[in-house]
């Protein structure tokens, strides 16, 4: 029978970890996933386990069969749990209308979600919080030991629960969906309950105990208080505090490291769950060795406090191998992971178990002190999770939180020396220890931590700075500024380890094209939505664009718009200050399900759908709510990034839109970063003096403009395919889902397909033929623009190269070039292809005469005038550059093409003759003659300069 009820007991410790994974997976979707909501949903399901555990302290002899009340506990677990995930993501649109009139008021809105979630969770977690006791009370009846039960039994639930993280995330919810799964925990659920009735009828037959007499004369009671109930139980609940509260601080530490990956979580929960697993064993074994094993409590508390701040200080040691890469793989995880938590998470398994030994000595109820003891930890847990995210992070930060809890776990022991009246050698000793790491706490090493993901992407002598870090409720953000001659270049904002956006000319270019685009064909647009703020372009892009009325901003985390100040330090050129933005704090999903309101523009740019708790933000159901919010003629533009998921993913994800969208369409945007657009029965054409709009205002026509759209015409250029298209590529392929979220997988391992997909994507005279045949494009492109558009589809190629990478030595650089300036009128392209841009031509326009005699300056000026066909003008500004030997080869070069451009062939010939003579002289007479270099072959076949024809033999 015991070896059983510990099986039965680590089955059902499997199925509770993977129902709660399944649990708070769909409540996200139906309450939304924003720190508030989780911890909300999270606070409920506690709320329900004290309850169970409550239950269970005042039993009082009341559960005559255990068993068989376990078996009724697990049957309920096991069909609640299945009701819940089935129907959970149905409550946030059938509750909409109760949500509706409070939707602005927070305080209002979260005792709602509060009490939902209490309520549809109480009885599968209620019951969960019953099992362990009754359990305890049934294994007892054969092991006259309580501490070596309550150790067996809390080791083999809690290995149950490592073992249900890593087959739900791994294995089932990827193999056969988020519904399959539930189905699969519940059958265990009705296995565990069929093992437990037959067992059940076992346990009436046995004598009964003679335990509780032996108890009363155990000789660990001489050495303990007469009434020491309260300060275990305020034990019990400090360690669940801290433990927890760690649990939220060690992710969010390791995800400065790590990335954000749902099975990274998945892992680090493993450890903990595993280091608590072997805790309980160990003092399930060691009760067996020393019947005074509670006077070890106080020792154990300041060894908790003495390895919290042992792991952090040691934490460098184990990340120096990696040298400050970005940690991804499994192996890699565990290598990192299990020296911080799992010390700390071992022998917090192992005070638990020694917490009711000691405890018992004091109840007459084994199921009663279980139920007291879990009941203290699981509420001390409750509080810990919801302190460390909404308090000790935002007020203290991880360092100082890591000080706190090891401070809290000194006091448990001080707490429990009080109860000792003999104290031992060993409590002094590890008290002494503790003492010690307190006094040399690694004070001041959590700032070169939070540098690591900045200093990742600065490289070195780059002129960069972190300009701020916060850590937030949600996530550490990072603001790091790029410096041009000790100017500001542009921002870039990280979110733990993850670039997440940037204010570069190259991110501006497609995130404002989210605006651009639906707004050149829409005939009347007055409401926009924008989903997930990030750096502000997007947004500045809207509130630039004057017929807009009313705009909506969603975005999870409220830290990232209040640090945005850093990007548009001016009020008057805030987006958030604009009298027409109305800001909500709050999960995409969730608004789109309670609001009312309707939209003709929707765009939208979450984090990557790779990263843990975003894929609900680019599944079919989510579409759905997109176009639901639309006007009639409404049109929604949608991030796709293909920089970490592979062409299964990218195709799922393809699918899902398609699905909802039966005018969907895949743009170019800038290198890796696409466009989807989907509409709501858009019609056109619009007028071609409505469609040429946006570049007719000067406000707007100079950002396109920088941004390398400085014609109408070149928008059709970047179209890549529409519905019959991305229809024929994804057949066959399942869209992304709800019910399968392991449809996104990364790139590792699995490259070349997406390569292949790009290498499509990217080839013009493809997508310049189904931009001919397109019929969306016939219903929405004036027709002059869309014939007019066809020849910018080769100077779209170029940038393809630009950013790609696909150069060869048949078409360098500069014949791309001299394409550009002479069979188009662009000045965009032609600085792109130069090295330059337009945030470094800001800097320019703004600087002083020091500034300004800087060789490099007069380089990129050099640049811009060969970009706007000044060559005479250039020519003469680049021989200013020729002594810097950095940039003496190219200011040459490029000086010779423009004096050949401008009509002064024969002068640049003999510029480069007198510098050839002048590089004959100076190599060794046996010196082989260099070669020429695809610039120079170039010159000579297409403008006539030879440097080896035009100087001496």
């Amino acid at each position: 029978m015991a070896g059983l009820l510990c099986f039965i007991f680590l089955i059902s410790g499997t199925t509770a970890l993977i129902f709660e994974t399944l649990w708070f997976r769909q409540a996200g979707l139906a309450f939304g996933n924003s720190v508030w909501a989780s911890s909300l949903v999270l606070s409920g399901f506690m709320a329900g386990l004290a309850l169970g555990n409550a239950l269970a302290a005042r039993e009082r002899g009341r559960f005559k069969n255990p068993i068989r009340l376990y078996a009724f506990l697990e049957l309920a677990i096991g069909v609640s749990g299945v009701l819940l995930v089935r129907f959970l993501p149905h409550i946030g649109r059938t509750l909409a209308p109760l949500f509706l009139p409070i939707l602005d008021q927070a305080w209002l809105i979260n005792a709602l979600r509060l009490l939902l979630a209490f309520f549809l969770l109480l009885i599968p977690s209620t019951a969960m919080g019953l099992t362990l006791p009754l359990l305890t009370k049934a294994l007892s009846e054969t092991d006259t030991l309580f501490g070596r039960v309550l150790g067996r039994l809390y080791g083999w639930n809690t290995l149950g629960a490592f073992i249900g993280v890593l087959l739900s995330e791994f294995v089932l919810i990827g193999a056969v969906g988020v519904q399959a799964t539930a189905w699969f925990a519940g059958f265990l659920n009705l296995f565990v309950a069929a093992i437990a009735f037959r067992l059940s009828k076992q346990f009436h037959k046995r004598p009964l105990d003679k335990r509780r007499s032996q108890d009363r004369t155990d000789p660990e009671k001489a050495s303990l208080s007469s009434s020491p109930v309260a300060h275990y139980l305020m034990a019990a609940f400090v360690s669940g505090f801290c433990l927890l509260a760690l649990e939220i601080i060690w992710f969010r530490f390791l995800m400065l490291f790590v990335t954000g990956h749902p099975e990274s979580f998945s892992l680090m929960l493993a450890i903990i769950l595993a280091g608590i697993s072997f805790g309980g064993f160990t003092a399930s074994l060691a009760i067996r060795r020393w019947s005074g094993i509670a006077q070890a409590l106080s020792p154990v508390a300041f060894l908790l406090g003495l390895l919290t701040v042992l792991s952090y200080a040691l934490f460098s040691f184990f990340l120096a191998p990696f040298n400050n890469s970005v940690i991804s793989q499994a192996s890699d995880i565990l290598r990192i992971g299990t020296p911080l938590m799992f010390p700390v998470s071992w022998l917090s398994g192992f005070f638990f178990t020694l917490t009711g030994i000691a405890l018992r000595r004091h109840i007459d109820s084994d199921a009663g002190t279980t139920g007291s003891l879990t009941l203290s930890n699981t509420c001390g847990a409750a509080l810990g999770a919801f302190s460390a995210g909404f308090l000790f992070l935002p007020a203290f930060g991880m360092e100082r939180s890591l000080f706190l809890i090891a401070s809290l776990y000194g006091l448990i022991g001080l707490l429990l020396m009080r109860l000792q009246t003999h104290i031992s050698r060993t409590a002094y000793l590890s008290a002494l220890g503790f003492g010690l790491a307190i006094l040399f706490f690694p004070s001041g090493k959590m700032a070169e931590h939070l540098l690591a993901p900045s200093q990742r992407l600065l490289a070195p002598g780059e002129a960069g700075r972190v300009v701020a870090i916060r850590e937030g409720r949600i996530e550490t953000i990072a603001y790091l500024e790029q410096q041009w001659k000790e100017r500001t270049l542009f921002y870039r904002l990280l979110t733990n380890s993850y670039s997440m956006s940037s204010s570069d000319f190259r991110s501006r270019r497609y995130m404002k094209l989210f605006v651009y685009w639906p707004l050149a064909v829409h005939p009347n647009p007055k409401d926009a939505l924008l989903i997930s703020y990030g750096i502000g372009s997007t947004a500045k892009a809207l509130t630039d664009t004057r017929e807009l009325e009313k705009i909506d901003v969603v975005d999870i985390s409220p830290d990232i718009l209040e640090m945005n100040d850093i990007v548009f330090p001016d009020p008057s050129t805030h987006p958030l200050r604009d009298p027409r933005v109305q800001v909500h704090v709050e999960d995409a999903r969730y608004f789109l399900q309670t609001t009312d309101k309707h939209f003709d523009l929707i765009t939208g740019e979450p984090p990557p759908p790779e990263l843990a708790g975003v894929v609900n933000l680019y599944t079919r159901e989510y579409f759905q709510l997109l176009y639901d919010r639309l006007n009639e003629g409404g049109i929604v533009s949608y991030w796709l990034p293909l920089h970490a998921i592979d062409a299964e993913s990218v195709k799922s994800i393809l699918r899902a839109f398609c699905d909802v969208f039966e005018d969907c369409s895949l743009w170019h945007g800038q290198w890796l970063d696409l466009m989807m657009v989907g509409s709501r029965h858009a019609k056109g054409p619009v007028s071609e003096a409505r469609f040429r709009r946006q570049w007719e205002d000067p406000l707007v026509s100079k950002e396109l403009s920088d941004l390398g759209m400085e014609r109408p015409e070149q928008l059709g250029a970047l179209f890549i395919g529409d519905a019959n298209y991305l229809n024929g590529i994804t057949r066959g392929v399942w869209p992304l889902v709800d019910d399968f979220p392991k449809r996104i997988q990364t790139t590792v391992g699995r490259r070349m397909a997406l390569v292949q997909l790009i290498d499509r994507w990217t080839d013009t005279t493809e997508t310049r033929q189904r931009f001919l045949k397109s019929e969306l494009i016939r219903d929405l492109w004036p027709e002059n623009i869309r014939k007019a558009s066809l020849p910018y589809f080769s100077f779209l190629e170029m940038l393809h190269r630009l950013w790609f990478g696909f150069r060869s030595q048949e078409v360098p650089v500069i014949a791309d070039l001299h394409r550009a300036l002479t069979e188009s009128y662009l000045q965009t392209l032609p600085l792109w292809l130069l090295g330059s841009h337009a945030d470094f031509e800001r800097i320019i326009s703004e600087a002083d005469e020091e500034v300004l005699d800087d060789p490099l300056v007069q380089a990129r000026i050099g640049m811009r005038q060969i970009a706007n066909r000044e060559y005479d003008a250039a020519a003469e500004t680049l021989s200013k550059v020729e002594d810097d030997a950095k940039l003496a080869a190219d200011a040459f070069s490029y000086r010779i093409y423009a004096l050949s451009m401008a009509g002064r062939t024969k002068e640049a010939k003999q510029l480069v003759s007198a510098r050839m003579t002048q590089f004959l002289k100076e190599q060794p007479k046996k010196a082989a003659p260099p070669s020429l270099s695809s610039f120079w072959s170039w010159m000579k076949k297409n403008r006539g300069i030879d440097p080896f024809s035009t100087g001496t033999n």
